[in-house]
């Protein structure tokens, strides 16, 4: 079972100016896993990655962000009262960085980022029956959290089992959202996992929803990707990705992993997951695991992990964690 800890203490707005101090608390994360999330002064030596760019957002100029809140305030000022809750100081500085720090490519992505909760109203969805059914197959799952605290959000378009691109954009939006809920303090990023080994032409998304994947990823959530794992893509993939790749800013691609080849224990492939994700990478990520029932994605057994959705969603508002709409 996955287990979560019931007393993540809910950001304060000194939390969020500092947040590039790790917790020291545990993190259970998988059914076969769970990591440490170790202090600062216990992994400065180690940190594979810069921490403020994959882990978590260090804010530096609150002036910038005084600005660029009187400008979409008075641009949109219906969207800003609308969303008020969701447009934190944290929130506003990701935006920022993500267009560095020019007010009007920023004001313009915020705006656009803005239209999209307005008509998707992503924090709206409930986990109910319809993403349930989406959930059958393990197309999309959070199983838990990386050794650094990251939640870890796994994608298996090889095993798309509904229809409607729609909802399929909702289970995804929720998904972003439920991650960003199980978030602890001083982490505000997470790990995204993409199983290619089954790729092919004859599973290829609609292109509808890969646009929209690229759109939600790099322009509604900016600067929440830590890392996005692309795992054993076929050569094929690669015409796929460069059909696509002009949708991509610098800075996402600039996180993206490619595994293929070896993963065998102590190969150079693993060495570097286990210092990306954590020595229990396999298991949490479904990767080179059995598939447990067919037409599902390898590790995912739905009956086992939908309804720890429901009880990782208690100990979050029980303890306090997370606000309205992810910050």
């Amino acid at each position: 079972r996955i287990q979560m800890s019931s007393k993540h203490a809910k950001k304060s707005a000194e939390e969020e100016e500092n947040n590039n101090d790790l917790s020291q608390k545990t993190i259970e994360s998988t059914p076969s896993s769970s990591f440490k999330l170790m202090a600062v002064d216990e992994v400065a030596e180690i940190f594979p990655f810069d921490k403020n760019i994959h882990l978590s957002t260090k804010v530096d100029d609150v002036n910038q962000i005084k600005e660029i809140r009187q400008k979409i305030s008075e641009a949109k000022s219906n969207l800003y009262k609308n969303h008020l809750p969701w447009l934190t100081d944290v929130q506003l500085y990701r935006f920022l960085i993500a267009r560095n720090f020019k007010i009007d490519a920023c004001l313009s992505l915020l705006i656009s980022a803005l239209e999209w909760r307005e008509q998707r109203k992503p924090a709206d969805l409930k986990p109910d029956a319809k993403m349930s059914k989406e959930s059958e197959t393990g197309k999309i799952y959070c199983p838990g959290h990386d050794k650094w605290g990251r939640p870890v959000l796994v994608l298996d378009n090889t095993v798309q089992n509904t229809a409607v691109v729609d909802d399929q954009m909702n289970f995804l939006a929720w998904n972003l959202e439920f991650a960003i809920q199980l978030m602890p303090p001083a982490v505000d990023k997470y790990l995204v996992f993409i199983h290619l080994k089954r790729f092919s032409l004859f599973n290829t998304p609609p292109f509808a929803a890969t646009k929209e994947t690229i759109h939600m990823l790099c322009n509604c959530y900016p600067e929440r990707l830590g890392h996005c794992i692309i795992y054993q893509p076929p050569a094929i993939f690669l015409t796929f990705f460069n059909a696509v790749k002009t949708f991509l800013d610098p800075k996402t691609a600039s996180k993206l992993v490619f595994i293929r080849g070896d993963v065998s224990d102590g190969s150079a492939n693993d060495l570097q997951m286990r210092a990306i994700v954590g020595d229990g990478w396999k298991e949490l990520t479904g990767a080179e695991q059995p598939v447990l029932r067919a037409g599902s994605s390898p590790g995912y057994l739905h009956e086992r992990h939908w309804p720890t959705v429901a009880e990782r969603l208690r100990a979050v508002e029980g303890g306090g964690a997370g606000e309205q709409g992810g910050l």
